[in-house]
């Protein structure tokens, strides 16, 4: 009976030893299962990322993962791979039995989400050691010196547009010449009869009606091209005749017993003030005039494109004929804020990475690469013009203030203009005329500037009279001499300064647009860059059955199956 007790009491013994032994055991191996599960987890996360598009960091320079299969299905290989490796095919003897049961993918960072912010993020990166600070605040000042630029005024475009109306010219015409047949007749002494003096004022009534004819044609024709509202010599004509007709008729309603003495005095002073009215004669010079300003109109009605390249058949015929690219897709709205320092390195990047006009990069699909980043048009040829219109627009501001501090040029204007309205028949449209010359004069000067930057040369940021190029006779001039000062800027930093006015989700996707297009073209047709991504963050979920013991307390807590165990492991990796 005492053997058996004790038998009893060894057998409880060892049975707590081994239950106490295998808990311990089956500790060690949950712990060291789950190790293996973080492991499994973290080395197919970054053998995700191992797998980056390498034609886009090798051209481009920037790591991102094409996801030509879903990031679900390459993980669950990567852990699968991972698992089969540790079992190392012995699975009778493998304790640690473990399986991977789902991957919830929380967040994929694609290169187009919220407005391209990972693709400027590794822009960013790249740029960290590609540019120095002293590059970007030089593209920083560069900008700002030119950032008044304005699109045309709608009353500056009603003037381009003003065209003479050949009725008013016609009554112009015959105020005129009723106005010569006045001052031209001595009429001293020839209103001593009533008659005689009746006709005179029938006559000055005649001209006072076609001048307010005139006056009303005037304000119609100058409301409908929204111009200048102003006074021109027909309105002092108009005051001097009312005045003759005031004295006519006031000195007829006196009575007078000294009627011839009183009238011979009158048709003294009428005859003085008759030699005030002002009459339009046109000269040789007129007429010379005349042409600069239908010169003028001419020069502001061509394309720019046509007057900065001698040579169309030079320009590239390149079109886009991917209509699979990012800008058409893009569905995200959010428009991307930045730092003026990070805009600008993201704009230098690409003059690092993209052709344009002035240097074009081999192997492309377009050939004007930063113009199409300006533009976004289909076509090299319509890119460029848009890039060229946008650097003459914003030049023009610059010569445009110039020519309105010049007192020389201005003074020239306003002679031209005044000389011109004189040979067209219209007087009142000296400030329209004068308007067409400046715009027309400053717009040829930045047209000229523009055609320097496209032929490789400088110019200077500063417009003055040293670096003025373009007179009135001769809005196209051929000489294209470039500065050579250090502060000149050239084609490539004028697009810059295009850029800097963009916004920076459009530049994002534009450059992401330019990317996909090489890189199908060179490398792989299929690609797709919004298929992109640069970091994600996911949650495998693994399970184990239970070995040397179970313990449903742990299972419970741990999963969702009774009978194994389940692990949960986050991972978020990022380049």
């Amino acid at each position: 009976m005492q053997r058996g007790s004790i038998t009893i009491y060894l057998s409880l013994v060892l049975i707590s030893v081994l239950l106490l032994v295998s808990i311990v055991i089956e500790s060690t191996r949950i712990n060291v299962v789950q190790t293996e599960c973080r492991a499994f987890t973290h080395l197919a996360s970054d053998s995700v990322l191992a797998g980056y598009a390498r034609q886009v960091y090798k051209d481009y320079g920037i790591l991102l993962v094409w996801e030509e299969k879903t990031l679900k299905e390459q993980l669950m290989e990567y852990i699968q791979a991972n698992i089969e490796q540790a079992d190392l095919n012995l699975t009778t003897t493998n304790i640690m039995a473990t399986r991977i049961r789902d991957i919830k993918i929380r967040q994929v960072q694609y290169v187009e989400h919220n407005g391209g912010e990972t693709f400027i993020e590794q822009i960013l990166s790249y740029m960290k050691y590609s540019v120095t600070t002293e590059s970007v605040n030089k593209m920083i000042n560069l900008y700002s010196q030119n950032n008044s630029y304005q699109e045309k005024s709608d009353t500056t475009e009603s003037m381009i547009n003003v065209k003479e109306n050949s009725e008013i010219s016609k009554i112009v015409d015959d105020i005129n010449n009723e106005l010569c047949n006045i001052k031209n007749n001595n009429i001293n002494n020839q209103f001593m009869t009533e008659r005689k003096r009746t006709r005179f004022l029938k006559k000055v009534n005649q001209v006072i009606e076609m001048i307010e004819s005139y006056q009303v044609r005037r304000e119609n024709f100058l409301k409908e091209y929204k111009a200048v509202q102003g006074t021109d010599y027909m309105d002092f004509n108009l005051n001097i005749l009312e005045q003759i007709k005031n004295r006519i008729e006031k000195e007829e309603l006196m009575d007078s017993s000294r009627l011839d003495e009183k009238w011979a005095h009158i048709s003294k002073e009428i005859q003085k003030t008759i030699k005030k009215l002002k009459v339009n004669v046109i000269s040789e010079e007129d007429q010379k005039n005349k042409s600069i300003y239908e010169s003028a109109k001419r020069f502001l009605e061509r394309g720019i494109l046509s007057m900065v390249i001698d040579d169309s058949s030079n320009i590239s015929s390149a079109a886009i004929s991917d209509s699979d690219l990012p800008s058409n897709k893009k569905t995200d709205k959010t428009d991307l804020s930045c730092s003026a320092i990070d805009k600008a390195k993201v704009i230098l990047y690409g003059g690092m990475k993209f052709g344009n006009y002035c240097s074009i990069k081999n192997n492309t699909d377009l050939k004007y690469e930063l113009e199409y980043i300006i533009a976004g048009e289909d076509t090299d040829h319509s890119n460029l013009a848009t890039t060229v219109e946008q650097m003459a627009g914003i030049r023009n501001i610059t010569t445009l203030a110039y020519i309105l501090t010049d007192k020389d040029k201005m003074t020239k204007l306003s002679t031209i203009a005044a000389s011109a309205t004189t040979a067209i028949g219209l007087p009142f449209l000296e400030p329209v005329i004068k308007a067409v010359l400046i715009e027309a004069w400053a717009l040829a000067e930045a047209v000229h500037d523009v055609k320097i930057l496209m032929s490789g040369k400088k110019i200077d940021i500063i417009k003055n009279k040293d670096n003025w190029n373009t007179g009135l006779q001769n809005l196209l001039c051929k000489e294209t001499k470039g500065s050579k000062k250090k502060s000149a800027i050239n084609y490539q930093n004028f697009c810059y300064i295009l850029l800097m006015k963009k916004r920076m989700t459009q530049i994002a996707f534009r450059m992401m647009d330019i990317i996909q297009v090489n890189i199908r073209k060179n490398y792989n047709q299929s690609f797709r860059i919004n298929q992109c991504f640069s970091g994600f963050h996911i949650q495998a979920q693994y399970e184990t059955e239970p070995l040397f013991v179970s313990m449903p307390f742990i299972i419970n807590s741990l999963g969702e199956k009774i009978g194994a165990y389940n692990f949960y492991v986050e991972s978020k990796m990022q380049y």
